[in-house]
């Protein structure tokens, strides 16, 4: 009897030490998965703060973009009305001009005078069409650079749009890691439970597994 109690005390303690032996190994793997879900939820949050700080950047220059924009418009606003000033202007140089041509043919007697009074007025009707010119092109200039902004403006907001949405799916990736991690934590918790069990069967002398359990 002795012999046969011995024969099932070493096969109960073999049974024992294989258990043993496949929850330690499935703790180490539990073990490594969580550290490796720790390195990827860190580098989630890493990345999450690099994309929050790109888009706080993004939107700070949208805002001095529009800034510009708006000044550029003021600023059309204003060169127009210098055009119709100016156009005003050569209207009424033309009206005196004509006015100047028909007191030419009214008096010679004051030829001289009234050549004079007309090279004068060519000479600012030639400055005001010159003035013109420019205006002209600045206008051209300012309404280039006004559609070019119009283009960055909509490269900024499309480029928000994207930094946003993948916040969106970084924080959706968080959510799914932290479901994972509380999952393999009720694994942990029954993995332990199975331990604690196992080491409670055991007769006589424990293994070192069932140490502090």
């Amino acid at each position: 009897m002795s012999s046969i109690g011995r024969s099932l005390n070493l096969g109960l303690v073999a049974l024992v030490v294989l258990l043993t032996a496949g929850t330690v190994g499935a703790t180490m793997f539990y073990q490594h998965s969580v550290d490796t879900l720790d390195q990827q939820n860190e580098q989630l949050r890493e990345q999450n703060e690099a994309l929050e700080t790109d888009l706080s950047q993004t939107r700070q220059n949208l805002s001095v973009a529009n800034e510009e924009l708006a000044n550029l418009n003021d600023s059309l606003e204003r060169t127009r009305g210098d055009v119709s000033q100016v156009s005003t202007n050569l209207e009424d140089t033309e009206a005196r001009l004509d006015s100047t041509q028909t007191e030419l043919e009214s008096t010679r007697a004051v030829l001289t005078q009234t050549e004079e009074e007309l090279s004068t007025s060519r000479n600012r009707i030639d400055a005001l069409v010159a003035d013109l010119n420019d205006r002209r092109a600045i206008q051209e200039r300012l309404e280039t650079e006004l559609s070019t902004l119009e283009r960055v403006n909509e490269d900024l907001e499309s480029a928000n749009d994207n930094l946003e949405s993948q916040i969106d799916n970084l924080e959706t990736d968080v959510e799914l890691l932290g479901a994972e991690i509380d999952r393999l934590e009720q694994r942990v918790d029954r993995l332990e439970s199975d331990l604690q069990s196992a080491c409670a069967a055991i007769e006589g002398d424990k293994p070192p597994a069932c140490d502090g359990v």
